[in-house]
């Protein structure tokens, strides 16, 4: 007997389901959860590949433009994020491992640990959206440093103008990341948490009597 067909007994008041005992439905929902886990860790295996790449692509292309100090300073802005990003992945990773491990308490085991998970993606979907801020915010400080340094009158149109640009362009591209962001993180595991934990949450609902 699988979890969904469990549910659905439950669920017909005129049918009695047969007994389960802790251990039975331990088990059942295990192996759900299993096949779950298994394709939220095959999603962040992917994103660890990817962003080992692009971390990979990042001192070639700094020294590929080393005479460019403001090339310089992107690459090293990746590679902070990107650091942030594999520590958030190793730690998503070993959430991923802990509910595949058998425990006594199998709901409140797995419920912990997918509060856990949510904790992560929302911290994920923050940093996210601080990236695309903190790159234009380094941007306008790189030309305003350029703007001191340049012998002469400081040009303050200029870099009013830059601000307001940079300003509008960063609120367009952040309302884009925010939509994006929160349909590939849906995409990845937000769907598969939300069946997680609605099967956790309809088996702690209470028996319907059966109708005689």
């Amino acid at each position: 007997m699988e979890l969904d067909d469990l549910r659905r007994q439950w669920q017909q008041p005129e049918t009695t389901p047969p007994p389960v005992s802790p251990a039975e439905l331990g088990g059942i929902l295990s192996r759900n959860a299993g096949g779950l886990v298994e394709k939220m860790r095959r999603n962040t295996w992917y994103e660890v590949v990817l962003t080992l790449l692009i971390t990979a692509g990042v001192p070639f292309y700094a020294w590929y433009v080393w005479g460019d100090a403001l090339q310089l300073l992107l690459a090293a802005t990746m590679l902070v994020m990107t650091v942030i990003l594999l520590v958030n992945y190793y730690q998503q990773l070993q959430l991923l491992r802990r509910m595949e491990q058998p425990d006594m308490q199998v709901r409140t085991h797995l419920g912990a640990l997918c509060a856990g998970l949510r904790q992560r993606l929302r911290f994920y979907y923050r940093l996210t959206l601080a990236t695309a801020p903190l790159m234009l915010l380094a941007l306008f400080g790189f030309h305003v440093g350029k703007e001191f340094a340049h012998p002469g009158a400081f040009h303050w149109k200029f870099i009013l103008l830059l601000a307001a640009a940079y300003a509008i362009f960063g609120a367009i591209a952040q309302v884009g990341i925010m939509h994006l962001t929160r349909w590939y993180l849906q995409r990845l595991y937000g769907q598969h948490l939300d069946r997680l934990e609605a099967s956790l949450h309809e088996l702690d609902e209470p028996e319907l009597p059966a109708v005689r």
